[in-house]
């Protein structure tokens, strides 16, 4: 895992690419603190930074070069490269080390621009053709590291981070309205290949681009995920052995890595049923005695979930590792979090990944396993269930719905939770259902709030796929791509492997759903804790934001008096400093933290408004 940057310059005008590359080799240095380099020829300059995971030697270091062609620089991890390798062996291939790098650029050199749909992980990849004098850019199926881009003609420079981009001075750091008004309205983030940097873009998961000498810029998928709904189906053995099968591979693969291996555990099914797996792996491998787990826990919450935890830890026996997180805690480290993440994000669950990362960063782990994207191909989600009931009772599956509304109604947790409220209030922004009175546009800036928005999710036959490609996944993927970088950790994803994704989306949505159970084919095929298994409600990534934003209340409220407010084009400062009381009782919701994460975030970066 590491940052890469680069520039492109056709037009000669960039006399200081060198001096450029080593600033922007700064700027991601937590990334990858075990090496660095630069690499400069005709219009390119490369720069990477690394973080060692496999092939701890001096041979893995980048910029890469393979024989008089091509410069490489790479972040991710290609999880069967030796099954590549051994194949382009046989093609009559040559290695000189033992790392995933070399075998991305044979595989290039092999297959061309194929090599992409052979990989089997995670990826940015930069490489320059120094014959053809073309750069070739690509990024993994779903997106699970960042690849940022901005630049005129003749003039291209990217980065991992916006952050580093941004050491180039000739950016503008101008605030993107139609981003920002989707933030704000609907808490959207990472929807579009547009970034609340006005002109900065992200290249889409599943895509690759090529720059050629000629001033010519190509961009084209390279992959598109299998989608079909099927309402109802037989769900049987063999389906349920088909889903372990690829699940325990995906584990197998993720454990590769020439240092430990450790995980995050939340409680819930997705990180528990990882941790029972590659607790089991481990010890089949004699490897599994000092195995670590990282967790994130509220002394005296109700949402607190040490129990589930413990019920993991006990079955497995890991070496278990806890924090606690508080107001205070948040309180000090907000600007570094919201710096760490580059955009704003939409509440403060975020910080509790960002304290596990760097809990396990303390105890010198430089790998976790973590369940990101399970919600979302085996519906996870509280709107998930209501879509299936209204796709149910459209169907007009009577007795099945009605069975599924009164299986979950006694989980639907009630009360001081707001998520269930929430979601409901999304799933009515998905059908189409929202008006220009909600209460979101009461506080933005008047003339800001009759905006249109650019972006809608209507479609109701892609409501489940939009989660995964669109609205739920790729906010979740930047989250926690940023926090565990910040400390120099590779987080590693086993539902997100592409074979087990693909099977999971061609599944009947009865297989996901039922009798009040989401991810029902998972807790059939997985082994976990019975009092896991048998959860139905659902925490999330809980943290009591309400209190904590008490604690600090009139601080935080002191932003929308301040004389220096950044975000006056967008938000109504004055309206929310004088109804702060009735906002931070909870009475309301209408996301306040994500205006406070804004203004702050214009001032962490220095952004203008547009």
């Amino acid at each position: 895992m590491c940052g890469i940057c680069g520039v492109y310059d056709l037009n000669g005008k960039r006399k200081d690419k060198l001096a450029l590359l080593e600033k922007m080799n700064a700027a991601q240095k937590h990334r990858g603190p075990d090496d660095q380099g630069v690499f400069l020829e005709g219009p390119a300059g490369l720069g990477h930074v690394r973080l060692s995971i496999i092939d701890l030697s001096s041979a893995g270091h980048q910029p890469m070069l393979y024989g008089d062609r091509y410069a490489l620089v790479f972040n991710g991890e290609i999880y069967n490269y030796i099954e590549l390798r051994d194949e382009l062996i046989k093609a009559g291939y040559v290695f000189s080390t033992h790392c995933d790098t070399e075998v991305v650029l044979a595989a290039y050199d092999h297959w061309g621009e194929d090599c992409q749909t052979r990989f089997n992980g995670f990826w940015a990849i930069a490489l320059y053709d120094r014959k053809e004098e073309s750069l070739f850019l690509s990024r993994d199926r779903y997106g699970v590291k960042p690849l940022y881009y901005t630049g005129q003609p003749g003039y291209f420079v990217f980065a991992s981070e916006i952050k580093t981009l941004l050491q180039d001075e000739n950016i503008p750091r101008k605030a993107n309205d139609t981003v920002i008004f989707d933030y704000l309205v609907n808490g959207f983030v990472d929807c579009t290949e547009e970034t609340f940097f006005q002109g900065i873009l992200r290249l889409p998961a599943g895509h690759c681009m090529v720059l050629d000498k000629a001033g010519n810029q190509r961009m084209k998928a390279y992959y598109e995920l299998p989608y079909s709904e099927q309402l109802i189906g037989d769900v049987n053995d063999e389906m349920v052995k088909t889903f372990h099968k690829l699940f325990q591979e995906s584990v197998k693969l993720r454990l590769r890595a020439d240092v430990p291996v450790g995980s995050c555990l939340s409680g819930g099914l997705d990180s528990s049923s990882i941790v029972c797996e590659s607790s089991r792996q481990l010890r089949e491998q004699k490897a599994g005695d000092d195995q670590k787990t990282f967790s994130s826990c509220y002394q005296g919450d109700a949402n607190d979930e040490r129990a589930f935890i413990e019920a993991v830890v006990e079955k497995t026996g890991v070496d278990a590792h806890y924090i606690y997180p508080t107001g205070d805690m948040l309180f000090e480290d907000l600007d570094h979090l919201i710096y760490t993440q580059d955009e704003p994000f939409v509440s403060t669950s975020m910080y509790a990944s960002y304290c596990v990362m760097k809990l396990a960063h303390e105890n010198h782990i430089k790998v976790l396993l973590d369940g990101q994207g399970a919600d979302e191909i085996l519906c996870g989600y509280r709107k998930a269930r209501v879509y299936y009931i209204k796709r149910l009772l459209h169907a007009k599956k009577l007795g099945r719905a009605v069975r599924e509304i009164l299986y979950y109604l006694p989980y639907m947790r009630k009360g001081k939770n707001v998520s269930f409220l929430a979601e409901l209030n999304m799933l009515k922004q998905f059908l189409g259902k929202t008006s220009s009175s909600d209460i979101r546009h009461r506080y933005l800036e008047e003339s800001f709030a009759h905006r249109t928005l650019k972006n809608s999710y209507e479609n109701n036959e892609r409501f489940l796929l939009n989660d995964f490609d669109k609205i739920v996944l790729p906010a979740l993927l930047r989250y926690v791509d940023r926090n565990s970088m910040a400390f120099s950790i590779e987080d590693r994803l086993p539902f997100l492997d592409y074979r087990l994704v693909e099977y999971a989306m061609r599944l009947p949505l009865n297989a996901k759903i039922d009798n009040g159970y989401s991810k029902a084919i998972m807790r059939k095929a997985l082994d976990m804790p019975k009092i896991i298994r048998e959860r139905k409600d659902k925490i999330g990534f809980y943290t009591p934001e309400n209190a904590w934003m008490a604690a600090h209340s009139q601080t935080y409220k002191a932003l929308f008096t301040a004389p220096d407010f950044r975000a006056g084009k967008y938000i109504a400062a004055q309206k929310i400093a004088d109804d702060w009381d009735q906002l931070t009782s909870g009475k309301d919701d209408i996301g306040l933290f994500r205006y406070i994460c804004l203004e702050k975030w214009m001032r962490a970066f220095d952004v203008q408004s547009a």
